[in-house]
């Protein structure tokens, strides 16, 4: 809204809102159960839930607004949704900072113009979050795009693998699912497809798989903040000349 990029901030605003609101009626708001409330004394200030958290101001109204319907999990019940509801509202938190990724590019491009059709930082960003390695191929940078997106792409392939592609269940593995949704829509789907396996017996690499898959996602936003950094460079390289 600030760099006068109205349609855009709509477009951001409605999707990211409308991912947390809708994930969290799907899921009965259990994604509160998973995170925690911080203050001084008595007082409520700031609700922490990975990854929602990356959608700050929408987490903390809907904290205020809405309740477990499982009282914090002392009443266990059966949602159909809750899977989707949490990658919903969990893409929310990714997509809240990857809008700001694009929102500080915009007005990069604003101030800096170029008459040419090289990639800006903001689309460079999002390419990166679709799939690894996709925004340094666009970006020029070949060698980094296929080492490192493919790297990415296999220890997230091999993750699975080791954990019998039952890693991907928020309610057995907070902490390590809040760094698996950094993967973007490669693990998004991939969460849908295997949403209704689940452990049935203590593996021997179940750990390493969590591990393989949870240090995917998290590299996946290392990559997407190289790929921001250095398209950046190239465009205001370029616009100074």
């Amino acid at each position: 809204m600030l760099c006068e990029r109205r349609r855009w901030a709509l477009f951001w605003f409605l999707l990211c809102q409308g991912l947390l609101i809708t994930g969290f009626v799907l899921a009965g708001s259990t994604q509160l159960d998973f995170g925690r409330w911080f203050g001084f004394g008595g007082a409520k200030m700031l609700f922490v839930c990975l990854p929602e958290i990356g959608n700050i101001g929408g987490t903390q109204l809907v904290a205020r607004m809405y309740h477990s319907i499982e009282n914090g999990g002392l009443s266990p019940v059966v949602l159909p949704w809750r899977h989707l509801g949490y990658l919903l509202s969990g893409a929310s938190g990714v997509l809240s900072c990857w809008a700001a990724a694009h929102a500080a590019s915009a007005q990069m491009e604003k101030d800096e113009p170029l008459p040419t059709g090289r990639i800006s930082p903001g689309n460079a960003t999002l390419a990166a979050l679709l799939f690894p390695g996709l925004g340094h191929w666009l970006s020029g940078r070949r060698f980094k795009a296929v080492f490192m997106g493919g790297t990415v792409f296999m220890m997230f392939v091999l993750g699975m693998a080791l954990g019998d592609f039952s890693d991907l269940e928020r309610a057995r593995h907070p902490y390590y699912w809040g760094g698996q949704m950094l993967g973007g829509p490669m693990v998004w789907l991939t969460s849908l497809a295997v949403a209704t396996r689940r452990f049935t017996e203590v593996l021997p690499f179940q750990d390493a798989g969590l591990l393989f898959t949870t240090t995917a996602g998290m590299f996946q936003a290392i990559l997407a903040l190289d790929v921001f950094h250095r398209s950046q460079h190239d465009w205001l390289e370029e616009a100074r000349k």
